[in-house]
This record gives C-alpha cells, structure tokens and sequence, in this order.
C-alpha cells in the first residue's frame, strides 16, 4: 500500500504558480535591468546597451523568425503549458476569479463572457464590490509599472512614482494612466475572454494542435473507479469537462484537474484517472519520460530555422555601429551661440560667396572655422576646425577671382 501511494503524481499547484511568479519577474526584470527596452522617438531597440535601429534588416528579420518558429515549436511539442504555467495573463485571471468567489459568492461570475453576472445575495454588498474593487485597482496600478518601464528608464519611472521632478514625467503620465485602465478592466471582467478570443498565441495554438503534444490524458479504462463525482470539472480554471477533453477545448494544461483526481484517489492508494501525456497510446509516463519524449520529437528543422533568426539577431547587434553619447542640453545651447555669432561675423564674406565668388566661399568658411576656434578653444573638434582654416585658406589663395 505503502508503496503505491509514494508512486502517486505530486501536486502540480505549487511549482505551477511558483513558475507563474517567476515568469512575471522575469518580464518586469528585462526593461528594469535595461536587457530590453523600446525607443519611439528614435525607432530603436535599447538591448544590453546597444541601441538598435528598426532599419537594422538582420536583427529585425531574425527577431521576426524568432517570434514566428518559437511559438510553433512550442504549439507541436508541450502544447498549451505556457498559458497554464507561465503566462502572467492566466495568473492575473485565475487570481481574479478566486477573489471574487471570495467576496462574491463561490460561484460568482462577473466576466464578460459569461453567462450574467452572478453574485451571492447574501454577498451582495456595497462593501464587498468596493473592497473587491480596490484591490483590482491597486493591481492595476503596480502592474502598469511594467509596460511603461519599456519604454521609459528606470530613473524616469522612478522619478514619476515618487512625484520627483523629472523633464518626462508628464509624458509618462498618459501612458501610465491609460496602463492602468486597460489592466483593471482585464482583471475586473475581461479575464479568459482575452485568451480565448484576441490571444495570438492561443489561436496559432488551435491551428498547430496535436494530440502529439503535451496534453491532459483520461484512462478511461478506469472509468468505473471515476464515479462521476465531478470533482476535476469543478476545478478546471477554463470551465471544460476534463474527462472528455475534445480537440479544440480551451485546456490550458495547468493540472488541477490531475491535482484534484489524485486527492480524492489518494486515500484508497491508487493513482487518479487523469494525467499528462505526449501521443495517443503512450502509458502513463515519469516526467523524466516525457522530457525525454519532447526532445526526441523536436522538429530539428524547425529549430535549425530558430538557431538561424538568433543567429541573424546576434549579428545584427554586433555589426550595428555605435550610437554617440547624447550631447549635454548645455552643450547644445553653447554650440548654438557660438554658430550665430560667428555666422553674423563672417556675413560679409557669405555675402560675396552668394554672389558667385568661389574664393569668396572658400573664406567664408575659413572665417567660421576660424570663430568657432577663437569661441571654443578646447573643443574636441578644435584640430579639425584648424585644418579647416588652414585648407580653405590656401585653396582661396589659389584662385585667382575677377576683378
């Protein structure tokens, strides 16, 4: 008895919710840390310190295969367990939903796509909703910190929450704002819609699926010990029926279903009726075998493709030529200052060079290389602007002009 009760699947929540916090901090680790980040105003990529520009074809052709093979190989090998493992959507829904049965009733649904809103009448009150609804909106007010973080540094985020001043924190407020209004409506009442209906990657999901795949298994061999308690029905988070999961179901492949058979199996010693597998016919397998099972039907074409856009990407950083450091807003205003005032002394011989006086130009520019030297001695480009002095000096003294 012994035995058999120590060769029971162990719990699947745990590890599956510690991956799903993971994943989260894992996407809010990447803009914080500068790994990724999006520029708009210069059309570029900020990765790892290097700025990449949108034009830069290897880098954006490889990151289109990337995006384009990741997911399919995904869809063909463990099917669906990004949405039940990782994705900090299903996270956000399946948080949301057991808030509300707490403070609404335990079959509460306030979703948009379900059948109405139901709510206990004895949970009914104007306390619960305001409370419920605080706690959406203070999630929704943390979590939008992660999408404005790529696009704005971590100084300037910083900046904006603790209502320093900064020159961009009136530009990160729309975004901010408008963040948060789109998480909050998502987590209050949009929920699994999202993913069954504008999820791209659940729709490539549904046309790649296979029962290849990874995916939850029913032994219906042992439907006489199931007894039709319906017990896995009643914890699936996508509300399907686990013990005749149909091709295109919205499983998720998250395991409480497996979870809750193996708890009301547990107590006579036998394993529960569901499971996960990979193929049709395959016996119940150790997770050791299906790792081992994914790799051997890992489409190696596929991945040599995948290898080939990362590949295209890393080049593409490293052939992107390097960005000069922005020049200082002081720098700036000096530069300007020093180009009108040497443009209104040398407005003579600008004069004579529009007339047509080849030599007249040739001064002209020798008088603003010479300005700026006198301006700004110990600029770094003072070398280069006595070169300039020096050559158009002499090419000047070369012409011979018309009287």
């Amino acid at each position: 008895m012994d035995k058999t009760v120590n060769m029971l699947p162990t719990n699947y929540r745990i590890p599956r919710r510690a991956t799903q916090l993971a994943t989260l901090l894992v996407i809010a680790l990447i803009p914080a840390l500068g790994v990724f980040q999006i520029d708009w105003a210069l059309a570029s990529f900020h990765i790892m310190g290097h700025q990449i520009w949108w034009s830069n074809f290897a880098f954006i052709f490889g990151l289109a295969v990337v995006l384009t093979i990741l997911p399919v190989i995904t869809y063909t090998t463990v099917g669906a367990v990004w949405c039940g493992w990782a994705c900090p959507q299903n996270l956000l829904a399946e948080w949301a939903n057991n808030l509300t049965y707490k403070f609404l009733g335990k079959r509460a649904d306030v979703r948009v796509d379900g059948k109405g809103a139901i709510i206990a009448a004895a949970k009914n009150k104007a306390l619960n909703w305001l409370v419920l609804g605080a706690i959406f909106l203070g999630a929704a007010m943390v979590l939008a910190l992660v999408p404005v973080l790529f696009f704005y540094t971590p100084h300037e985020v910083w900046s904006f929450v603790t209502f320093g001043s900064n020159n961009t924190s009136g530009y990160i407020q729309f975004p901010y704002l408008f963040s948060v209004l789109l998480i909050f409506i998502d987590i209050a009442a949009v929920r699994y819609f999202m993913c069954d209906y504008a999820c791209l990657y659940r729709m490539g999901q549904k046309m790649f699926k296979t029962r290849n795949a990874l995916h939850v298994s029913y032994d219906a061999s042992r439907s006489a010990d199931c007894a039709k308690c319906n017990y896995c029905a009643t914890l699936c988070i996508t509300d399907i029926q686990p013990t005749s999961i149909k091709m295109h179901d919205n499983c998720f492949e998250c395991g409480e279903c497996i979870d809750a058979c193996n708890q009301l199996h547990e107590r006579t010693g036998t394993p529960g009726l569901l499971s996960f597998k990979l193929g049709e016919h395959q016996e119940k397998s150790t997770r050791q075998k299906i790792l081992a099972i994914v790799f051997t039907r890992f489409n190696w074409l596929m991945g040599s493709f995948l290898l080939l856009g990362a590949a295209m990407m890393v080049w593409g950083i490293y052939t992107q030529p390097p960005i000069a450091p922005p020049v200082p807003i002081e720098q700036q205003l000096k530069e300007r200052e020093i180009t009108r005032a040497c443009s209104n002394q040398c407005v003579e011989q600008q004069a004579l060079c529009k007339s047509g006086r080849i030599a007249d130009c040739y001064r002209a520019s020798a008088c603003k290389c010479a300005c700026f030297l006198r301006q700004d001695p110990g600029n770094a480009a003072s070398s280069e602007w006595r070169q300039c002095v020096e050559h158009y000096t002499a090419e000047a003294g070369a012409l011979r002009t018309p009287p």
